[in-house]
């Protein structure tokens, strides 16, 4: 099944298609969110698609299942480009290890916002969320929506420079926003307190890239100590003053370090065998 997708075109002087940027956002939100910030940011130079998970924006959800990560993953693949730089933000970034580590021919280049390889604590992990948090939404989801949402919202946001007024700009920005049924939002808790891709990221044949906000409420920015034992070929940029929307709180600086990290030229693998 293919979900929604909102496809940008961008071609070159001589109209030939620009490479491909594929975005794929985090739990509660949808393209919308930041549909505004990539095509001001990347659109000259790159052909966006902008992905809305299962159940979220636009897409159909999928149906509860044992494989519910394989099941997303699936999903996902049939609706990217053939060949394409990865872009995922938070549970987004999640899936997008996933798939490149699935699907290596598929990835040109990983970009992991505001994300992590594991999103809930254990056995020693300790940069990350409790896992009580994730129970909580997924309990509190079940009596009321809508106000669970906007406080996921507020959390993201906590920490960032004037975070009222970016909740104030961010509850604005998304007013139009579809709400997600409690089907396909337990999808993605679960998915968020169980996906571990830890163990794997060694093998991320592409060169990737972990942007992480200083001032992150949910992701520390002391991970990057961790990130750097699991994956030492990857870059690791920390966004000054960086909340968990960091593309929201940061438009500019977060834009500038990813266009950074597509321009490189990569002479080497990056994959530890």
């Amino acid at each position: 099944m293919k979900l929604n997708r909102i496809v940008i075109p961008s071609f070159n002087a001589q109209n030939q298609a620009n490479p491909n940027l594929t975005l794929i956002h985090g739990w509660g939100a949808e393209s919308r969110v930041w549909e505004a910030w990539a095509t001001e940011a990347f659109s000259k130079d790159y052909t966006l698609t902008l992905i809305d998970l299962p159940g979220f924006g636009d897409s159909p959800a999928l149906p509860n299942s044992p494989t519910l990560e394989a099941d997303w993953i699936e999903a996902l693949v049939a609706t990217m480009p053939e060949k394409t730089h990865l872009l995922g933000w938070s549970l987004g970034g999640l899936l997008a290890q996933q798939i490149a580590l699935q699907y290596p021919e598929r990835v040109t280049r990983l970009i992991c916002l505001a994300s992590t390889p594991r999103f809930t604590q254990n056995d020693g992990w300790t940069r990350s969320v409790s896992p009580k948090i994730i129970n909580d939404f997924i309990k509190a989801i079940g009596l009321e929506i809508s106000s669970v949402l906007k406080k996921f919202w507020r959390l993201q946001l906590q920490g960032a420079d004037d975070s009222r007024a970016l909740m104030k700009a961010l509850t604005k920005h998304m007013s139009s926003r579809k709400i997600p049924s409690i089907v396909p939002l337990n999808q993605g808790l679960i998915l968020l307190k169980d996906m571990d891709n830890r163990d794997q990221i060694k093998h991320l044949a592409m060169p990737t890239l972990w942007l992480l906000g200083e001032r992150d409420p949910l992701i520390p920015q002391d991970i990057r100590l961790n990130l750097a034992d699991l994956q030492p070929n990857a870059q690791i940029d920390i966004l000054a003053g960086g909340s968990h929307i960091p593309f929201f709180s940061h438009p500019k600086e977060t834009a500038e370090h990813i266009q950074t990290f597509l321009n490189q030229v990569d002479p080497k693998p990056h994959a530890k065998l």
